[in-house]
């Protein structure tokens, strides 16, 4: 065991302790002083996630329209103040955002299949089932119903979602 000090491409020093063969030692502090440190690196990555969602908010009001991108919005941001113990309450909360996620990834995916720009119906169409979804996630108080449904979580939004707009 040892420690080296690294100065990385974006010119910060790191102090790391680094284990096994000398040989292995050097090829990894080679490794590191070609990158970034880890600050930089995730400041480079959360950029690049908000540069992506900027395009993927562009493509939408493009293809979509400014309500279905609202609506995206409003799923984006849908969330409100579970009601269970602290542990159900952190573990549904990692739930219902993996399921945001997971919604927000199938909308991209959808309106990046679509062929051209969509009709004003479609757009409406599709404006009124993202809100449904998302008022249903902002509703659904209850952290021990985010944790029964978590092994098929897209399939409950769904079916709540359709039984409380039918």
């Amino acid at each position: 065991m040892a420690h080296y000090d690294i100065t990385h491409t974006c010119g910060h020093d790191e102090r790391i302790e680094l284990f096994g063969k000398t040989s292995e030692r050097e090829r990894r502090i080679e490794w590191l002083q070609e990158r970034p440190c880890t600050e930089c690196w995730k400041k480079e990555r959360a950029a690049e996630a908000e540069a992506r969602k900027d395009k993927e908010a562009a493509m939408i009001v493009e293809k979509l329209g400014n309500d279905a991108a609202e609506a995206i919005n409003a799923l984006s941001n849908a969330t409100c103040t579970l009601e269970g113990s602290a542990k159900q309450v952190a573990w549904a909360e990692d739930i219902r955002s993996k399921c945001v996620a997971q919604a927000l990834n199938q909308v991209c995916d959808f309106v990046a299949r679509i062929p051209g720009k969509a009709t004003a119906q479609q757009s409406a169409v599709f404006a009124a089932r993202c809100n449904a979804v998302a008022s249903l996630i902002a509703n659904k108080t209850s952290a021990a119903w985010w944790i029964d449904n978590r092994d098929d979580i897209a399939k409950a939004v769904i079916c709540e979602a359709i039984k409380a707009h039918a």
